[in-house]
């Protein structure tokens, strides 16, 4: 069987214009030949692909399955082009990358100021979301890359260990458990008032099952979208939270709170980086991926792959 990349183009302007005629005048080459290529791609394939009407087209079932792995195939031929042309003028692209708070604010800054200098023609476009909202941009093709949290594994996607990111006790300094000699579990933390992060956040899901297998609720007097907001509440009396270790320690000379260790298993959490199929990827994005799992050294641009955790 031998299909041409040019009869599937036309065949995806056809199901775009639901017409061979509109399809032909967008073109600007003859209905006839269109149709002609249309009726040579269902000989190959040994199936209709359009429905044929007084009024136009519309696609058979295997046309609207076609149609999902032609538009893919041209994607990736157009990203061929940009990839072969970033070797001939310099490394060049965007990478989208959707990113957790926690990532952004502790390890993001010096790994990606390093990388732009290396390759300082691609451009980085950076969104701070939840681990829900990261993996929602990933599957409707609005980023690239995520660094996200705890959740689910999603079965289309490829993941890879980030870094580690422990948990701890955000206090005010004068808390009873401020000064704790010990690391304390999170469930003796339950009869405190709590300020709690967004919906959607990974350490605030992980938190509710935590105390949903103690028995025990969580009293949330407040929720907050960042960290700042959180340890600022915090400092005021307003509760307790959990954060990211070095998110409470890098403040503690400066604000009136104390991080206190949780001796909970699961307070040793990873953030890792996730990705649609790392087999599609821009070189760009490529580049990119491997130098935040090479922990902001430059990676062998020859020598690109790392092992997915799981995919």
């Amino acid at each position: 069987m031998r299909v041409d990349l040019t009869s599937l183009d036309l065949f995806v302007t056809v199901a775009d214009e639901h017409s061979i005629a509109r399809a032909a005048a967008r073109r600007n080459i003859a209905a006839s030949a269109i149709s002609k290529r249309i009726h040579d791609l269902e000989h190959a394939y040994g199936t209709p692909l359009l429905i044929r009407q007084s009024k136009g087209v519309t696609l058979t079932p295997a046309g609207e399955a076609l149609l999902r792995h032609v538009r893919n195939l041209l994607l990736l031929v157009e990203r061929i082009g940009v990839d072969m042309s970033s070797f001939a003028s310099g490394m060049k692209g965007q990478v989208r990358l959707s990113a957790n708070p926690s990532a952004i604010t502790q390890f993001l800054p010096q790994i990606l100021s390093g990388f732009m200098a290396r390759y300082p023609d691609i451009e980085i476009r950076l969104e701070e979301a939840t681990t829900a909202h990261s993996l929602h941009l990933l599957e409707d093709g609005l980023a690239d890359l995520a660094i996200v949290g705890w959740g689910a594994d999603h079965p289309a996607m490829a993941y890879a260990l980030f870094r580690n990111d422990n948990l701890a006790l955000c206090v005010p300094e004068d808390h009873p458990l401020a000064h704790s000699p010990a690391a304390v579990h999170f469930v003796d933390t339950l009869g405190f008032d709590h300020v709690g992060l967004e919906y959607g956040s990974s350490i605030q899901a992980r938190l509710e099952e935590a105390a949903a297998n103690a028995g025990q609720p969580i009293r949330v007097k407040l929720r907050v979208g960042s960290f700042d907001g959180v340890r600022c509440m915090v400092e005021t009396g307003i509760g307790v939270a959990v954060l990211p270790v070095s998110a409470i320690e890098s403040y503690v000379g400066s604000m009136k709170i104390r991080a206190v260790p949780l001796a909970d298993s699961w307070a040793q959490r990873e953030l890792r980086l996730v990705t649609r199929d790392t087999t599609t990827l821009s070189l760009a994005t490529v580049l990119l991926r491997e130098w935040l799992l090479g922990l902001g050294q430059g990676p062998d641009e020859n020598a690109l792959g790392a092992a997915e955790v799981s995919s």
